[in-house]
C-alpha cells in the first residue's frame, strides 16, 4: 500500500500533487497516458467553502491555496482523500482493472479499479477517467464498496 501523504499544510499537498501527479508521464498498463489537471484537486479533495459548496472558479481557488488565502480548515476538505493521493499513481499504473464507467449519472467513460486493502478487509479506490482520443483525463478518485458483478465487464485485463 502506498503511504498516505503529511497534511502539514494545503500548500504542501497542492505542490507534491503538482510535481508527483499532474507533471508526470503516466502510463496505464495499456500505455495510454492518464493525466490530471491542477484544478481537479479542488474536487479530489472535496474542498468547500463555508457554505459547504465546492468552490466554482477551481482555478481561482488554486490560486488561493498558492497564495496563502486557503488552507485546511477542518470539516472544508476529506482528509481522507486529500491523504490518499499518493495512491493516484498505483490506481492509474497497477490497477486490478480497468472497467467501463458504470455509473449512470457519472461524467467518465472508465473505472481504474484498485483494492489497498486484503481480500478479508477490502479498500477498493475507482479512479474515473474521460477519454479523449489516446489520452484519460482523470475526473475524480473516490472510496468505493465494490461487487463482482461490477468488475465482470473489463476493458483490461
Amino acid at each position: 500500500m502506498p503511504k498516505l501523504l503529511p497534511l502539514d499544510s494545503i500548500q504542501e499537498v497542492l505542490q507534491w500533487y503538482e510535481t508527483n501527479v499532474c507533471n508526470r508521464d503516466l502510463r496505464d498498463p495499456r500505455g495510454l497516458r492518464v493525466r490530471f489537471q491542477v484544478e481537479h484537486f479542488v474536487h479530489l479533495i472535496k474542498l468547500t467553502n463555508k457554505y459547504g459548496k465546492e468552490p466554482k472558479n477551481r482555478r481561482a481557488a488554486i490560486e488561493d491555496i498558492r497564495s496563502g488565502k486557503i488552507q485546511f480548515v477542518e470539516d472544508r476538505y476529506n482528509a481522507q482523500r486529500a491523504s490518499e493521493l499518493p495512491w493516484a499513481i498505483e490506481l492509474v499504473t497497477e490497477p486490478h482493472c480497468i472497467c467501463p464507467n458504470w455509473q449512470a449519472m457519472g461524467s467518465g467513460d472508465e473505472n481504474y479499479v484498485k483494492n489497498f486493502g486484503t481480500e478479508d478487509y477490502p479498500q477498493w479506490r475507482v479512479l474515473v477517467c474521460k477519454v479523449i482520443g489516446q489520452t484519460r483525463h482523470c475526473s475524480t478518485i473516490f472510496p468505493r464498496e465494490i461487487h463482482a458483478r461490477q468488475l465482470d465487464l473489463r476493458l483490461w485485463p
